[in-house]
């Protein structure tokens, strides 16, 4: 604590004599009520697309049959005899995502964890489920080859896996908040998830894509979107992912296989927990649960129309609102704007974007 309170000291006593210094100049200013206005008009034009095309498209589709959505496209596939690989499921909103398939029958869920014991453990807690679980050893953070290869390895012993969840995180900025910007812990994030997230996704597209069926849910970060300073390696390595998935969602589309994005806000998890004991959130009387944002993730997976599945709804109207970005235009889209943004850009050639195998 009093390591913090000389931070402070030091920050405000460097700042306060600097102030004159930081006030924006005149055309700066300018500059960005421009970028303002056009962010307005953006925001504007896509709130209209959204209420006057969208919302009476997505009220009509309530009324189509039961199941026909189902039986449209080349993911009715997998109706029957569905493979699921959770990585990261041995724990967590993981374990909440292998708990929503084990009730099916005809299903295998394959619980996939850095250590086997933790695997199992899951999967005894589970009781006498309808479904078939299997433990898997994935270590995200290893060499990306290594990962490849066991991502590879399981589709071929108990696929062809047709749904992918990447629910990995890690907690190294918790245990050590005072290094959360430093070298060590970004090396860590970097290893879980970037490199581990975009080999296993990557892999795992590229097996679907080949047999054109399949669908992957990764889980990013509502405050990914808007990057809270305090803990700067983790919600910039999940921002990465924000945008890796929500990129490939288009990319992707044109060879059946679907792509979601999970951005769970603080929900009542472990490393909340953790968070709210250590001073670096503030305390609140309850956070939503990791059971009722997998049951969502599940609903976005299972009948299609979503790309982006953000929970708490307040915190996504929030973060959404307030995120930063480098392309400006983002920034004033809503995702169901942003996406068709994506896919017209890539029709005109002006961001084809490649996913090159991992060998």
């Amino acid at each position: 604590m009093s390591n913090d309170m000389d931070n402070k000291d030091f920050a405000l006593s460097y700042l306060i004599p600097e102030l004159p210094r930081q006030i924006p100049t005149f055309t700066y200013a300018l500059q960005n009520i421009l970028m303002a206005l056009g962010a307005m008009a953006a925001s504007t034009a896509s709130f209209l697309f959204t209420l006057c095309l969208i919302l009476p498209l997505s009220f009509l589709r309530m009324f189509l049959p039961a199941g026909t959505l189902m039986q449209l496209g080349p993911n009715h596939q997998m109706n029957k005899n569905k493979v699921v690989l959770v990585i990261g499921g041995a724990k967590g909103l993981g374990s909440r995502v292998v708990r929503q398939y084990a009730g099916e029958r005809d299903t295998v869920v394959i619980v996939a964890s850095k250590h086997m014991d933790n695997a199992k453990k899951v999967i005894d807690e589970m009781g006498d489920p309808h479904a078939t679980l299997q433990p898997a050893e994935v270590d995200i953070s290893g060499p990306m080859k290594a990962v490849a290869d066991a991502i590879r390895a399981l589709d071929s012993q108990y696929g062809p896996i047709t749904h992918l969840y990447e629910v990995t995180g890690t907690s190294a900025h918790i245990k050590d908040p005072s290094a959360g910007s430093g070298l060590d812990a970004m090396n860590d994030m970097i290893s879980a998830h970037v490199n581990g997230t975009f080999t296993a996704v990557s892999t795992m597209y590229e097996l679907m894509r080949a047999r054109r069926y399949g669908k992957i849910c990764v889980v990013g970060s509502i405050p990914g979107l808007h990057s809270p300073n305090g803990m700067i390696s983790y919600f910039s390595t999940k921002a990465f992912i924000n945008v890796f998935a929500t990129s490939l969602r288009v990319l992707a589309a044109p060879s059946g296989v679907e792509v979601i994005t999970a951005q769970p806000g603080f929900l009542d998890t472990t490393i909340t927990k953790q968070m709210r004991a250590r001073g670096i959130m503030m305390p609140e009387p309850s956070y939503d649960s990791t059971e009722l944002m997998s049951r969502k993730m599940k609903r976005a997976v299972e009948t299609g129309g979503v790309g982006v599945v953000s929970w708490p709804l307040s915190q996504g109207v929030m973060m959404h609102s307030l995120k930063v970005d480098s392309d400006d235009v983002r920034v004033a889209l809503n995702p169901i704007c942003e996406e068709i943004a994506r896919w017209a850009a890539m029709q005109m050639g002006m961001k084809k974007v490649g996913m090159k195998k991992v060998e």
